[in-house]
């Protein structure tokens, strides 16, 4: 994808290579990776696209995250039920709206896209597989206002409202897990830096308790494209080094002040800075591909976690790639791979 200022013009030029792209892709595509091959031609249009289509052209293809929802809730013969936050920003309910146990979510999309149909495919599956086991839960997913129109702070103060709004409607902190994928889990380790070192201009945020869990899965904790795995992984994972790094650029410029680098970029944090995390929230989770561009980033990230909490618990997938688990909802894929299972299993173990 272009930068916030590119003016590549939408036409069939961009998209007149694409069938030769997938042709040459399923001739050349390894069986050994245990993945269909539906998959893998999902991974490599979704790559393709994402790389030569400008920010705005897939702003305009896939909506905004309202739209997203009303679609899907409507496809899916569920209750569309939004609360309103202020501004752009709502708590939207996957299911039934529910306050004894709640799954709080961000989702990715560089902070510039809407959520995706398949993320709230994902959602409700997880749902779904925890009501079998006796668990209801409930699934609020956070609408924030995308860049380039909003940059920082702006996404996090929305969280915050949804947050407090969620604990003032009842929902007590060990019954709560903050959830983000991507982008998504960027602004959740946001929320938890909010906690331990206010930005003097936003309100504090002081949980009764820690909170249940926090759910990081494929965060995206650097903004700079600069780690070996992003090289290794350029043209295997559903992203590219030069997205990273365009998309990276243009997000951090919106953190011009020094003090706001660790918001930026928890990877990069100081030693010290989730010192206290530990009084926050009593399980961490954090997922990463084994093919995953940001996976050494990730890696740094949940091992200097582990240095401020005992209960961080850090799983590369062996051949995953980016946000691994929300590709087979994406292709709609009949076998899943191991993530989502494991994911449901640490959740159902959070609500138990």
């Amino acid at each position: 994808m272009e930068t916030f200022d590119g003016t590549r013009r939408w036409g069939l030029a961009t998209l007149l290579p694409l069938p030769a792209v997938l042709l040459w892709t399923a001739l050349t595509a390894s069986r050994a990776s245990g993945k269909s091959l539906k998959r893998i031609l999902g991974v490599r249009a979704f790559r393709y696209l994402t790389s030569n289509l400008s920010v705005s052209q897939v702003q305009y293809l896939l909506g905004n995250t309202m739209d997203v929802y009303t679609k899907w809730t409507k496809s899916v013969k569920l209750p569309r039920v939004a609360d309103e936050l202020g501004g752009a920003a709502r708590l939207l309910w996957v299911g039934p709206k529910r306050l004894d146990r709640v799954i709080y979510v961000f989702h990715g999309g560089y902070f510039i896209l809407p959520v995706t149909d398949f993320t709230l495919a994902f959602w409700r599956y997880v749902q779904v597989s925890l009501e079998k086991q006796g668990i209801e839960v409930g699934i609020a997913v956070l609408q924030y206002s995308l860049a380039p129109i909003s940059t920082f702070p702006t996404p996090l103060n929305q969280a915050r409202l949804g947050l407090e709004a969620l604990l003032a409607a009842g929902v007590r902190p060990e019954n709560l897990i903050i959830a983000g994928d991507s982008a998504g889990g960027n602004l959740a380790l946001q929320l938890f830096s909010q906690m331990l070192h206010p930005l003097s201009d936003m309100p504090e945020i002081r949980p009764a308790s820690p909170f249940r869990g926090l759910c990081l899965l494929s965060p995206w904790v650097s903004l700079t494209a600069d780690t070996a795995s992003v090289r290794e992984c350029d043209g295997i994972d559903t992203m590219t080094e030069r997205m990273l790094a365009v998309l990276g650029a243009d997000i951090l410029a919106g953190f011009p002040e020094a003090d706001h680098a660790a918001f930026a970029e928890a990877s990069k944090a100081p030693g010290t800075w989730f010192h206290g995390l530990r009084g926050l929230v009593q399980r961490v989770l954090v997922t990463a591909g084994s093919f995953e561009c940001m996976r050494d980033d990730i890696t740094r990230l949940g091992e200097g976690l582990k240095t401020h909490h005992p209960n961080v618990e850090l799983v590369v997938q062996e051949g995953g790639l980016h946000d691994d688990m929300l590709l087979d909802f994406m292709m709609k894929e009949s076998k899943l791979g191991s993530l989502t299972p494991l994911i449901i299993s640490w959740i159902a173990a959070e609500s138990s």
